[in-house]
């Protein structure tokens, strides 16, 4: 696909790593999301852009795909309605007042070694199960972004060292690190981080919400400001090419999870 050049530069707030575990008020999530940005960078914030994760067997991005060019059911205040683009791989999601967010669709994928991996800007087409080459391989041959994200164990011990051998190997195309707001504030230091930036490969942030969170850390509460040129026409494909351009400048927002709300929702995984 040619590279895509809009007229004007934007600035583009992006959660990396989202998930709507309850699909039954949409329009309800989209003002969360909404109401988040705005906490973190202001009552007129930039455009957003909602990375979906869901794994395959939550085929959220193709319910939302059904909702298309009518009005959302929702109890909520703002209405929401969800366009088409003129690439698969994304929605436009407009309110009342003139708000839009867009929805781009991606995977979460767990491979044989038990590490997540997500599969940005993509259709979820990919199997479970494959190792973490092969998976990283079946994501780019899709046309997506490949982003490994930090999760609580996820990367000590053995998956450590896969995580960073992986790292320190020879690329065959992109590959994104993942931070999270899950992640609590007194676990600052992530060596993979470290490894990860010697090398120059880019680390995304993403709420990663859980069913247990979603209130206090929902989407759009954890993420990047990234100046890139989105086309409205095909944003999915413009902000993958601007997160694999090594010029493109990239500010975090949004603030890690307090021990308290880390060490709850904790228990509450391992109880539900």
């Amino acid at each position: 696909m040619p590279p895509i050049s809009p007229p004007d530069g934007t600035v583009v707030a992006v959660d990396s790593h989202v998930h709507f575990h309850d699909l039954s008020d949409p329009a309800a999530l989209l003002d969360s999301a909404l109401a988040a940005i705005r906490r973190n960078l202001g009552d007129r914030p930039p455009t957003s852009v909602l990375l979906l994760t869901e794994p395959a067997a939550r085929p959220t991005f193709a319910t939302l795909r059904e909702l298309t060019a009518q009005p959302l059911p929702t109890a909520a205040a703002a209405a929401w309605r969800l366009e088409a683009t003129r690439e698969t791989i994304s929605l436009r999601a407009r309110n009342r007042t003139g708000d839009t967010i867009y929805l781009i669709a991606g995977q979460q994928l767990v491979t044989a070694e038990h590490l997540e991996l997500l599969a940005l800007c993509t259709l979820p087409e990919i199997p479970d199960g494959l190792d973490l080459q092969a998976t990283v391989r079946r994501i780019r041959e899709a046309g997506g972004l490949p982003l490994l994200p930090w999760g609580v164990g996820k990367w000590l011990g053995r998956r450590s060292r896969v995580v960073s051998d992986f790292l320190a190997a020879p690329q065959e195309g992109p590959i994104l690190v993942g931070d999270n707001g899950g992640r609590p504030a007194f676990w600052p230091f992530v060596p993979q981080f470290r490894q990860a930036t010697a090398a120059g490969i880019r680390i995304l942030r993403g709420s990663d919400p859980l069913r247990c969170s979603f209130s206090r850390r929902g989407a759009g509460s954890f993420g990047d400001r990234i100046d890139c040129r989105l086309d409205p026409a095909r944003p999915g494909h413009s902000l993958a090419q601007a997160l694999t351009a090594a010029d493109t400048r990239i500010q975090p927002f949004g603030r890690l999870e307090s021990s308290w709300s880390f060490c709850y929702d904790q228990i509450a995984l391992r109880l539900g």
